[in-house]
């Protein structure tokens, strides 16, 4: 190759390069400014969402435990040929436990995001007094008050109107519904 065309050859690649650096692109400060906007307005919608799913989620694992336990009394109840009871007793600072006489069942302390509750005749709801009435299973399976329905009223403290029920028929079948009906009663 020849001096001159050598010459001509780096020229025409340096300028190519200066071309190809010249074309290069990015985001500029206001793109990145709205992306971010964008952004942020999408994270506080979807905050409240989260927060109240959060919370359904909390209640539905306690409640389910619940119940679970409540299951297990009345089979324990039967078993044993002994009373099975569990009283709600608050252990202060908005927390509570189900304690029940039988030693496998022992206690449940319920998250402080859940409280039980009871209803008062045309007033809103408030928190069980401590400590609650006990609820519970007779040696033959049936609940320990024959003519009535128990029911304990689990709520959310994230969620105030959000609250589950628990159900103890005279029957002794144990039920548990998702939303705040006295007596929880499943069709079915």
């Amino acid at each position: 190759m020849s001096l001159a065309r050598l010459g001509t050859a780096m020229l025409h690649s340096t300028s190519r390069k200066h071309r190809f650096l010249s074309e290069e692109e990015g985001f500029t400060l206001i793109e990145i400014a709205i992306v971010t906007a964008i952004i942020g307005i999408a994270a506080a919608l979807a905050a409240p969402n989260l927060t109240a799913m959060y919370a359904r989620h909390e209640l539905f694992q306690t409640t389910t435990e619940l119940y679970n336990r409540f299951v297990f009394a009345r089979s324990a109840a039967i078993s044993r040929n002994a009373m099975v009871v569990a009283t709600p007793t608050s252990l202060g600072g908005g927390q509570w436990q189900m304690q029940f006489n039988v030693p496998q069942l022992g206690g449940q302390i319920l998250p402080l995001t859940v409280q039980l509750v009871q209803p008062l005749p045309a007033a809103p709801v408030v928190p069980l007094p401590s400590p609650g009435q006990p609820i519970g299973f007779t040696p033959r399976g049936l609940s320990t008050t024959p003519l009535a329905v128990q029911t304990l009223r689990l709520q959310s403290t994230r969620v105030p109107n959000l609250i589950y029920t628990i159900s103890l028929a005279p029957s002794g079948k144990v039920t548990w519904c998702t939303r705040d009906i006295v007596p929880c009663v499943v069709s079915g």
